[in-house]
């Protein structure tokens, strides 16, 4: 028997947040895995004819919680059998349920429609307030890239002008480290969480082909994931690495915020979906995606290779950063050599800031393990 049932669809912030306002702390608290465990024992005490009477005694629970993550620990009959799981000499005053997979959720709303109450995250909308926010946090974040960061801003602009909830899709194109995946983060950071993204470059196997269109509730999958995000900002990483037969299952995600796999349905209204690639132009661009993919793209949006001047600008404000975090006999060594001079006239060497960044942070710490570690 079940009183009340809390379904959560969200992240796992946003849920446990939820669960610590409802359940007092003081009060006891089942989880899913724990019912499993005595189900399991019930199972079997009936199959051996077993005499332990408190295994068949009737429990009251004031509060279950059943997290996103328990799905994944579980054989496919935990499932299949949730409610009996459940209610199996139990009689559940408040049930919580976070991001179910469909047959869950379907057996629920079975035996309990009228009880059930539904939960969302609730996503920070963009107004002009974070735009605003979002531009500065670029303009002191990114060094260079001007244009992009104004044509950003007007793209997301666009959220507060329509009508409709339909997710706005950017594309950023051009050359490795020069700030792509870096604007994504910070505009999620910008609207109060940490950013999902998706690395698309490994999707190429049978694996890939099932996190994209759903498989064995105990995988991750991309539709999980979304579920999960904190905010509504999407990252999805070199999509022009991917496999052209996955295309198919972001059509109706970019043009009506939703997505439909094996095990779960998830809301993506108002989502942004910031896609990075290395395509040169917009030609190439067309070319590779074909015109039914393109044409759900919003706006193209090109990075350039950075100038010498803001390479040198990069690396002064990252050589203070990694001198903040050492030692004061630390720092009055690397002061002392032109490790920074170095890189500042050896900007243009580096087309890839990630790269720069490494060598210089190699450079300066193999210095340190050469004058404290190695030396006499």
């Amino acid at each position: 028997m079940i009183d009340k049932i809390v379904i959560f669809k969200g992240s796992k912030k946003d849920f446990e947040k939820m669960v610590n306002e409802k359940v007092c702390k003081s009060t006891e608290i089942v989880t899913f895995m724990e019912l499993i465990q005595y189900y399991n024992k019930q199972i079997r005490q009936n199959d051996s004819a077993s005499n332990d009477d408190w295994i068949a005694r009737k429990r009251n629970i004031k509060n279950c919680i059943v997290r996103a993550d328990d799905y994944a620990s579980v054989l496919e009959h935990a499932i299949s059998n949730f409610v009996n799981i459940i209610t199996l000499n139990s009689n559940v005053e408040n049930l919580f349920v976070h991001n179910p997979p469909k047959r869950v959720l379907e057996s629920l709303k079975s035996e309990y429609s009228n009880i059930i109450e539904y939960k969302y995250s609730k996503y920070n909308k963009i107004d002009r307030s974070k735009l605003k926010n979002i531009y500065n946090c670029m303009n002191n974040n990114i060094i260079g890239q001007k244009k992009c960061k104004k044509q950003i801003i007007a793209s997301l602009y666009k959220l507060l002008a329509k009508r409709k909830e339909k997710p706005v899709v950017l594309l950023l194109y051009g050359p490795s480290g020069v700030g792509k995946t870096k604007t994504a983060k910070i505009i999620s950071e910008s609207l109060g969480g940490n950013l999902l993204r998706i690395q698309f470059s490994m999707m190429q196997s049978q694996e890939s082909y099932n996190y994209i269109f759903g498989g064995e509730h105990s995988r991750s999958s991309f539709a999980k994931e979304l579920q999960s995000r904190e905010t509504n900002i999407v990252l999805i990483d070199e999509f022009d690495k991917v496999n052209t037969i996955f295309y198919n299952a972001f059509y109706e995600m970019f043009d009506e915020g939703k997505f439909v796999d094996t095990n779960y349905e998830v809301d993506l209204k108002n989502c942004v979906f910031i896609c990075t690639s290395n395509f040169k132009d917009e030609n190439e661009i067309k070319e590779k995606l074909g015109p039914a993919m393109f044409s759900r793209i919003g706006d193209c949006i090109e990075y350039q290779e950075l100038k010498k001047e803001e390479k040198e600008m990069i690396i002064n404000k990252y050589y203070v950063e990694i001198i903040k975090e050492l030692k004061k006999d630390e720092i009055n060594i690397i002061e002392k050599t032109n490790i920074k001079c170095w890189f500042i006239n050896n900007a243009d060497r580096y087309d890839n800031i990630r790269i720069l960044k490494n060598k210089m942070e190699k450079a300066i710490f193999e210095r340190l393990t050469e004058e404290l570690i190695l030396k006499n």
